[in-house]
C-alpha cells in the first residue's frame, strides 16, 4: 500500500502534495474517525512503517508508540493525533517509537492541530513531527557525563569546598568527601554561611577575602600557603589553599595539608622538572590504577590532555590487541611488587594505534606497601613501521593497485564495484570476467582474515577463477574446480566465500553459484527485494571433493538492480555495538537506486562510515551494483 491515499480531506492540489511529501518532517492527517487520509514519505521514513488502514485503537501497537522512558506504552487515545481530533492542540510532545522496522527506536518531537471547516466543526487532525534521536542521545550522554564529574568531585582526595558568589559576598554551598573527613563531619553545619560569618573574627579574614575577590574578578587560580586554624575542629595546620574560578559564579577552594611535605618540595621539584622534560611518556597512578599525573610527552604522544586523562584509568589506551590473560599477568606482576616490562600496542585519542616499550614500576613506602605505579612508555611506532613498511608496501602494490580497479562496460547495463580495505591490503575482492560462452562473470569474494596473507590468497583465487572461466561456463563447475585447487593450497585457518554470477546480457538472465557467501539481492524498480541469492554451497577450501551446483536461470527485467556485498558491510558496528545489517544496506540501495551504480556503491560506503561514527574500520567493505537499463 502506498504512502498517499486519496480521500475526502487529502489536499486537492498536486503541488501541495509534492511540497508535503518533500518535507523533512513527517506529516500525518486523519479524519474525525481516526482514519489516515495523508501520510507523507518523511513520516514513513521516520516511523519505519508507512500508511496502514488501522483503527485509532491500534495506533500504539502497530507503530510502537511509547513515552520517552522507552518502556511505558503511550495509550492510543492519548496520542497527539487522537487529542487533535478531540480539538486539543499539542505543542512539542516527545514520543519514543520502537517497532519491527525501528528495533533500535527513534525519539520524535510532535506538534498536533485540529482540522476544522469554515463553521468551526472538527473534521480531523494533523501532526507534524521530526526525528530528535541524536539530540536525545546527546542529552543522555551529557547527563552521564555530569554524573561522572560529580562522582569525581566527591571522590577527589584533596579537601575541596564550593563557594558561590552572592551579591558582594560568597556562600558555602558544597564540599567533597575529603573535606567531610578532615573536618570530622563538622563542615556540614557551615553550609549556607558566608565569608564574614566563617572568617570575620580570624586574623586572616582580609587575606582570605582578598584571595576570593582576586580569583573571582580575574577569573584565575590563586594559591596561598598559610598557617590555618580549622573553624570546624579547632586544629592548626599548614595548608596550601588554592582558589579556582568555575564559570559562572563559583569558586572551588582546595585545602591541602603540606605540613609534612615542605622539606621534600625542593627535591621533588628537581625530579618533577626531569620528568616533565623527558621525551618518554610518564604516567603515575594510585594503587587502584587511577591516573594522578601525566607529563607533556604523554599529552603529545596520545593526544589526551592532562585535564582529560587525570582521574581516568590507563585502560583508555587499550587497543584491543592484547587479551585478558596479558593484562592479568601485568597486574599480577606489579601487585607482587615487581616491575613489568613488555612491548604493547596502545590506542591514541584519535583512534590511531601505536607501539611502545613500557615499564611499570611499583612505588613503595618504607614498610613495603605499594602506594602508586609509575609507567614509562617509549613510542617505538616509527621503528616498527620502518621494519615492516618496505615489505608491506611492496606486496600491497603488487596485489591491490591492479586487482581492485577492474571496470566493465556492457551495453544495456550499468555495473560498478568497489573495495574499501580495513588495512593497506585486503582479503575482499570483486571481478568482472569475460567467460567462455561470451557471457559476463560477476564475482565477489571474501578471504578469511586480513593483511598480506589474505591478499595473497585473494590474488591466487582471482587467477584460478579467470583461468577456469576460459574453459567452463557453468558457475557450479567453475567453483568446483576452484575449490579443488584451493583445498590443496590453503591451511586449516583460511577459507574463501565467493559468489560467481554468470550474466547473459543478450537474454538478460542470470545464473549463479555461491560458496558460503552472504546473500546477494535482486530489486525491482521501486527498490523492493524480489529475490535473495542465497548460498548454494560451503566456503571454498574445506572439502576437496565437494560439488558445487548452479542456480536455476533467473530472468531479469528492465530497471532490475542486483546488489552484491561482503560481510564487512552488514557486520560494521556502531559505537553502541549495533550492526549495520542487511536491512540498512538494502535501505540505502533503495534510497539511492536512481543514481548510477558507481555513485550507489560510494553512497553505501559513506552510510556505513556514518553509522560507525568514523570509528576505525574493522573489516574490508566490498559491494557491487548491477543495474539493468530501462527499455528505451
Amino acid at each position: 500500500m502506498g504512502n498517499k491515499v486519496q480521500l475526502d480531506y487529502q489536499p486537492k492540489s498536486e503541488t501541495i502534495q509534492e511540497i508535503l511529501n518533500s518535507l523533512a518532517e513527517g506529516v500525518i492527517v486523519a479524519d474525525k474517525d481516526g482514519k489516515f487520509i495523508y501520510f507523507n514519505e518523511a513520516a514513513r521514513e521516520i516511523l519505519g512503517i508507512g500508511y496502514k488502514d488501522v483503527s485509532q485503537q491500534e495506533w500504539q501497537s502497530i507503530y510502537g508508540c511509547y513515552f520517552p522512558d522507552q518502556t511505558s506504552p503511550y495509550p492510543s487515545d492519548q496520542l497527539p493525533l487522537a487529542r487533535a481530533i478531540r480539538n486539543d492542540y499539542v505543542i512539542n510532545e516527545e514520543l519514543f517509537i520502537q517497532n519491527q522496522e525501528r528495533p533500535e527506536g527513534v525519539f520524535i518531537n510532535v506538534n498536533a492541530t485540529p482540522l476544522k471547516d469554515f463553521n468551526g466543526h472538527i473534521n480531523g487532525g494533523t501532526i507534524i513531527f521530526q526525528d530528535i534521536t541524536e539530540r536525545k542521545l546527546d542529552e543522555l550522554e551529557l547527563k552521564k557525563s555530569e554524573e561522572r564529574i560529580k562522582a569525581l568531585f566527591k571522590g577527589f582526595p584533596i579537601p575541596t569546598y564550593v563557594w558561590q558568589k552572592a551579591d558582594n559576598n560568597f556562600i558555602l554551598i558544597d564540599y567533597n568527601n575529603a573535606a567531610d573527613t578532615i573536618t570530622k563531619g563538622a563542615v556540614r553545619k557551615y553550609i549556607g554561611i558566608d565569608l564574614q560569618e566563617m572568617y570575620g573574627k580570624t586574623p586572616y579574614f582580609k587575606d582570605v577575602q582578598s584571595d576570593f575577590l582576586l580569583c573571582y574578578n580575574e577569573k584565575r587560580t590563586v594559591t596561598r600557603e598559610m598557617t590555618y586554624k580549622l573553624q570546624s575542629t579547632g586544629e592548626t595546620k599548614e595548608l596550601k589553599v588554592s582558589y579556582v574560578f568555575v564559570p559562572s559564579n563559583l569558586i572551588l577552594v582546595h585545602t591541602e595539608d603540606v605540613s609534612d611535605h615542605k622539606h621534600a618540595v625542593a627535591e621533588m621539584k628537581k625530579l618533577f622538572n626531569a620528568v616533565e622534560q623527558t621525551a618518554d611518556s610518564v604516567v603515575i597512578t594510585n594503587i587502584d590504577g587511577i591516573i594522578e599525573y601525566v607529563n607533556p610527552a604523554f599529552e603529545t604522544t596520545t593526544g589526551y590532555s592532562r585535564d582529560e586523562i587525570i582521574g581516568q584509568i590507563p585502560g583508555v589506551l587499550k587497543s584491543g590487541k592484547h587479551d585478558h590473560k596479558f593484562y592479568k599477568n601485568l597486574w599480577d606482576t606489579i601487585l607482587s611488587g615487581q616491575p613489568f616490562r613488555d612491548i604493547l600496542i596502545n590506542r591514541k585519542k584519535n583512534g590511531t594505534l601505536y607501539w611502545c616499550e613500557q615499564t611499570i614500576t611499583p612505588m613503595k613506602e618504607t614498610n613495603g606497601q605499594i602506594t602508586h605505579f609509575v609507567s614509562v612508555m617509549k613510542d617505538i611506532t616509527e621503528l616498527k613501521k620502518r621494519q615492516e613498511q618496505e615489505f608491506r608496501l611492496q606486496i600491497a602494490r603488487e596485489i591491490q593497485q591492479q586487482l581492485l580497479k577492474v571496470q566493465i562496460t556492457v551495453p544495456g547495463f550499468d555495473i560498478a564495484g568497489a573495495t574499501y580495505s580495513a588495512t593497506e591490503t585486503s582479503g575482499d575482492f570483486f571481478d568482472f570476467i569475460s567467460m567462455k560462452d561470451g557471457n559476463i562473470g560477476i564475482v565477489i569474494g571474501d578471504v578469511s582474515g586480513h593483511g598480506i596473507g589474505s591478499a595473497l590468497i585473494m590474488a591466487q583465487t582471482r587467477a584460478y577463477l579467470r583461468a577456469f572461466a576460459k574453459m567452463e561456463s557453468d558457475p557450479g563447475i567453475i567453483l568446483t574446480l576452484l575449490n579443488q585447487e584451493l583445498v590443496a593450497d590453503l591451511d586449516e585457518k583460511h577459507f574463501v566465500t565467493l559468489i560467481l554470477a554468470k550474466l547473459d546480457p543478450h537474454h538478460k538472465s542470470l545464473e549463479y553459484s555461491s560458496a558460503g557467501h552472504v546473500p546477494a539481492y535482486v530489486l525491482n524498480k521501486t527498490g523492493k527485494v524480489i529475490l535473495e541469492l542465497k548460498s548454494t554451497g560451503i566456503p571454498l577450501g574445506f572439502m576437496r571433493d565437494y560439488k558445487f551446483e548452479k542456480s536455476q536461470c533467473i530472468q531479469l527485467t528492465p530497471e532490475n538492480l542486483i546488489f552484491f556485498l561482503t560481510d564487512g558491510v552488514s557486520e560494521a558496528h556502531s559505537i553502541h555495538d549495533n550492526e549495520f545489517g542487511f536491512r540498512r544496506a538494502l535501505h540505502n540501495i533503495k534510497k539511492y537506486r536512481n543514481l548510477n551504480s558507481r555513485s550507489i556503491v560510494e553512497k553505501l560506503y559513506t552510510a556505513v562510515q556514518s553509522f560507525s561514527r568514523n570509528a576505525s574500520q574493522e573489516d574490508d567493505i566490498t559491494s557491487i551494483v548491477c543495474k539493468i537499463d530501462p527499455v528505451q
